[in-house]
C-alpha cells in the first residue's frame, strides 16, 4: 500500500473539514443583538443589553422607549443568547423571571416562536430590540452590540 506524502494530506485537509466546518459555524456562528435601525441608537454597552434584557432598563439613552422581545423557552438561539450575554442557562433565566413576575415588580418580555418572528416584532416597533443571527443583519437594523461564539 501507498502512503500519501504529508504535503499531499495537508493540502487536502481544508477539503475534508470545510463542510462540517461550514455546518458547525452557521449552527454557532455570532448572534447580533439589533434595534430598528429608526430608533436612533447605535450602539450599547454589554451592561445596557443585560438590563434591558433582563427589564431593568426601559428606556434607551436617547429618551426612546426600549421594546424588548424574546424568543421561545424552547428555540435552542435563546439558550445561546443567555449563555453569551451572562454564562447563564435557560433555567436560571426563567427562576430570574419567576420571581420578578411573582413579586409583581416586572412583567416578561414579549416572546416570539421564530428568528423571522424576531425580525418582523423589530421592524415593526420604533423602538424595537432584539437578537439575531449576524449574518441575517439588513439595513433594517443597527447592530448595538455582539455576541461572539
Amino acid at each position: 500500500m501507498r502512503r500519501l506524502p504529508f504535503s499531499a494530506l495537508v493540502a487536502l485537509l481544508p477539503l475534508v473539514a470545510a463542510p462540517s466546518a461550514l455546518a458547525q459555524s452557521s449552527a454557532t456562528g455570532g448572534l447580533a443583538v439589533v434595534v430598528n435601525a429608526r430608533c436612533g441608537v447605535a450602539v450599547l454597552t454589554r451592561n445596557e443589553v443585560v438590563n434591558i434584557f433582563f427589564g431593568r432598563y426601559r428606556l434607551f439613552f436617547n429618551g426612546r422607549e426600549a421594546q424588548p422581545a424574546d424568543l421561545e423557552d424552547s428555540h435552542p438561539m435563546r439558550s445561546q443568547f443567555y449563555r453569551r450575554l451572562v454564562g447563564k442557562d435557560i433555567s436560571e433565566i426563567n427562576a430570574y423571571w419567576s420571581r420578578q413576575i411573582f413579586s409583581g415588580r416586572m412583567r416578561a418580555l414579549p416572546k416570539v416562536a421564530t428568528p423571522e418572528e424576531m425580525t418582523q416584532w423589530i421592524v415593526a416597533n420604533p423602538c424595537g430590540i432584539g437578537f439575531v443571527e449576524q449574518a441575517k443583519v439588513d439595513a433594517r437594523f443597527n447592530i448595538v452590540f455582539e455576541l461572539a461564539p
